[in-house]
């Protein structure tokens, strides 16, 4: 009888992991997206890390990051990020992609929304 207690619990562990993977899968979505039109040339990527969140980034900080992607050669100088920050919480997913030999990686940020790219590291 005990175990009939802890199906809510189950069902509930089940909910939000499936709604983590719809967060995960929408934030590669974007990346993606936003590096096929904004790249410079073809961008391989090998991989996405789990998609995180983070409190300790400040506004200038973001600010510096959307400033210096207009110098970043990977992307068009006049590539357009989608979103801005609304509150303290933002989440981040890190991008693995292949330059020639090497592995290097590109940190996407965006709202607690996932409407858009707030800045890329």
């Amino acid at each position: 009888m005990r175990h009939l207690a802890r199906v809510p619990y189950i069902y509930m562990l089940a909910i939000l992991l499936l709604a983590s993977c719809g967060k995960q899968y929408k934030a590669k979505g974007l990346v993606k997206d936003f590096v096929r039109e904004n790249a410079v040339e073809e961008v391989s990527i090998n991989s996405f890390s789990d998609l995180d969140s983070t409190r300790v980034i400040s506004d200038s900080t973001i600010q510096a990051l959307r400033e210096g992607l207009k110098q970043d050669p990977m992307f068009k100088p006049n590539s357009k990020l989608t979103a801005e920050r609304k509150d303290q919480t933002l989440f981040y997913i890190r991008m693995r992609y292949q330059e020639d030999t090497l592995e290097l990686s590109r940190t996407f940020y965006f709202n607690a929304d996932l409407e858009g790219i707030v800045a890329v590291k």
